[in-house]
């Protein structure tokens, strides 16, 4: 990574955390700049750019990014149903991984048919697709609902949902920051010192894993850099979190094909830490059964993944 890019990285974190403070959307969501093309209950797109900020050192997008691109463009769709104070939380997210290389301009597209009246806790169903360079690499689906806001406050719309865009907000300066916006770039400062090849974003968003038995253990600190705007963990990033544990479970099945989570209570709390057992090891697919627990042992996610091995070249 050059100095150039180090040094455009700080600046768009400090950006990101000047533009939260407005409510109603996240530091994630602002870093990784997730543009909304379209907004409407016929269809949501949003589309990110691949950099430095956000990219593997092979160039390709990281996972993080991706996972946290696919469940914020599933969560807009139903979203479009709902008054923009209304709460949203996701209840399943499933991702069905096709073999493209995510990178530059990636694109979500996805569509609701609303929420429904069934059940007590009204539920919406979203379905849609990621393409990286015209080509699709992901197909994603979940359910979501509508449960009360924390404190019972009303939530403030998100930047596309409101009637009137936000005055541009000024540069924070670094006296200015309070404690989590300064923990927030101490997190991307130490990111960017341990980043020798350009693996800032692993860095910043992937959890340290070991092997602990039978199991494999991973562990994040959870803090601005994976929140979302109530703050709780983003629901990208608590089944990335998981899902790098798993593959590095089952390391001679290196290629994720597919992943359903069950989201059960919020991340919150000083980290997150995932548990990943091995249900089968076979010649070419293995399964691997994901625990996602916040502070406290408070189990946030069961992830169920899929991995293969890739087909050798004829």
């Amino acid at each position: 990574m050059t100095p150039a890019e180090a040094e455009s990285i700080r600046r768009r974190a400090l950006t990101a955390l000047s533009n939260n403070r407005t409510p109603g959307y996240n530091f994630p969501g602002y870093f990784l700049d997730l543009q909304c093309i379209r907004y409407d209950t016929g269809g949501v797109v949003l589309e990110m750019d691949t950099g430095a900020h956000n990219a593997n050192p092979d160039g390709t997008t990281h996972l993080a990014a991706v996972t946290c691109l696919a469940d914020f463009a599933l969560a807009q769709a139903c979203r479009t149903f709902v008054d923009p104070s209304i709460r949203t939380a996701t209840m399943a997210l499933h991702l069905r991984f096709l073999g493209g290389e995510a990178r530059g301009r990636l694109r979500a597209e996805a569509h609701s048919t609303g929420f429904s009246e069934r059940t007590a806790l009204a539920e919406a169903d979203c379905f849609g697709r990621l393409t990286s360079e015209d080509r699709e690499i992901l197909r994603m689906s979940g359910t979501w609902a509508r449960p009360p806001a924390p404190d019972g406050r009303a939530m403030h719309p998100l930047p596309w949902a409101r009637t009137e865009p936000a005055p541009p907000a000024p540069l924070l300066k670094p006296a200015e920051l309070d404690a989590m916006e300064r923990a927030a770039m101490r997190r991307v400062a130490q990111s960017l010192r341990d980043a020798k090849d350009g693996e800032f974003a692993d860095r910043l968003w992937s959890p340290v894993v070991r092997k602990s038995g039978e199991r494999t253990v991973g562990r994040l600190p959870i803090g601005l850099h994976i929140g979302n705007r109530v703050g709780h963990v983003q629901g990208g990033f608590s089944i990335s979190t998981a899902l790098f544990t798993a593959i590095a479970a089952v390391p001679h099945h290196p290629l994720l094909t597919a992943a359903s989570a069950w989201y059960i209570s919020p991340g919150q709390g000083k980290g997150l830490s995932a548990r990943s057992s091995v249900l089968q090891r076979g010649r070419n697919v293995a399964v691997v059964r994901t625990e996602l627990l916040a502070t406290g042992g408070k189990r946030v996610l069961e992830v169920i993944s899929n991995h293969a091995v890739a087909r050798k070249a004829v």
